[in-house]
């Protein structure tokens, strides 16, 4: 067997308790796994102690490297600096708030075997508890938009008899796997969403788009301390507006189908009546990098080779889900 060769991706922000709490189970998991691996920690210009904490990891254990943007720049710029500096032929993007088990990396290796795969997302649980909060996400248009945080879990994987590999319409961005050399293909994560939220599901739709697979794997474990991440970095309020902005940002650039489109044209309008406030900063911030996004909406559609409704119809049929209901009224 070959074993690839692996670099784990860290973006860090003011996080100097998260890495003190989680980084010793990911250096362990790392540890086991018979490839050759390396730990990339990227600090997003941290206030905190959360250089020092992990200078000292860097100076404590081998194969860890660690940056530090001057300015703050968000997620999508803080993992392709990573991107950037990673030489393995895998990459696996981690949130500094996720725990592993020891075999962790024992299971993705085999499945880059695929010519065809992208990414591999993993099983994840609430951090404590054996609650399943991580499994096969679903997209769902509902109401002019996609909804991509619906899971299939392993409880729906039992019951049905399912066997793997098992496709999955995303990633989830807190862990997964990908193939390097299709991520830069990619161009990275898009920095439009920065400073975060929907980069994750735009990177994977994007490669679905293209034909690539992402399919889930049960036996990699993590344990997810969840939404502590982004609660240091912004308030409820900030957070709301900028999901409603990178909702828009995402529909705009990657929805080709024109009855999808019209579809979320009339939500949107809709939307504009119910007077949320949240809902206006949202869509002002879409607005003001329309230009950006129509351009890369123009080269998106050129190297689309699977249309919207055929990624939601192949999925839905594998797993004998109901069809694509673009009325909304999902």
């Amino acid at each position: 067997m070959r074993y690839r060769s692996l670099s784990i991706i860290i973006p860090n922000y003011n996080g100097e308790k998260l890495i003190e709490k989680f980084l010793p189970s990911v250096i362990r998991a790392a540890q086991n796994y018979s490839g050759e691996w390396e730990i990339i920690i990227v600090d997003d210009c941290s206030v905190d102690e959360s250089a020092a904490v992990i200078k000292h990891f860097v100076s404590s254990h081998g194969g860890i490297s660690f940056y530090k943007q001057s300015v703050n720049r968000g997620f999508s710029a803080t993992c392709n600096i990573g991107i950037n500096h990673a030489k393995g032929e895998v990459l696996f993007f981690l949130n500094n708030d996720v725990a592993l088990e020891e075999d962790f990396f024992g299971y993705f290796n085999d499945h880059f075997d695929d010519s065809e795969l992208f990414g591999v997302t993993v099983r994840a649980f609430a951090y404590g508890t054996d609650r399943q909060i991580d499994g096969i996400r679903r997209a769902v248009w509902k109401r002019g938009h996609y909804r991509i945080t619906e899971n299939l879990f392993d409880d729906f994987i039992e019951m049905q008899r399912l066997q793997p590999p098992y496709p999955s319409m995303s990633v989830q961005g807190a862990f997964f796997f990908a193939s390097a050399e299709k991520v830069r293909d990619l161009g990275g994560f898009d920095e439009l969403y920065s400073p975060f939220i929907f980069e994750d599901v735009d990177l994977a739709y994007r490669a679905l788009k293209r034909g690539w697979k992402v399919i889930y794997e049960r036996r990699c474990r993590a344990y997810h301390q969840i939404s502590v991440s982004i609660k240091k970095v912004s308030t409820a309020y900030k957070i709301r507006a900028i999901s409603i902005r990178n909702r828009n940002i995402f529909i705009w650039k990657n929805i080709h189908d024109r009855s999808l489109i019209l579809n979320h044209i009339f939500f949107l309008c809709i939307n504009l009546f119910t007077f949320r406030r949240t809902f206006y900063i949202g869509l002002s911030g879409a607005l003001k990098r329309l230009p950006e996004i129509m351009r890369k909406r123009k080269e998106e559609k050129k190297v689309s080779l699977i249309s919207d409704r055929e990624l939601i119809k192949r999925f839905d049929e594998y797993y004998s889900l109901s069809a694509i209901k673009p009325s909304g009224d999902v």
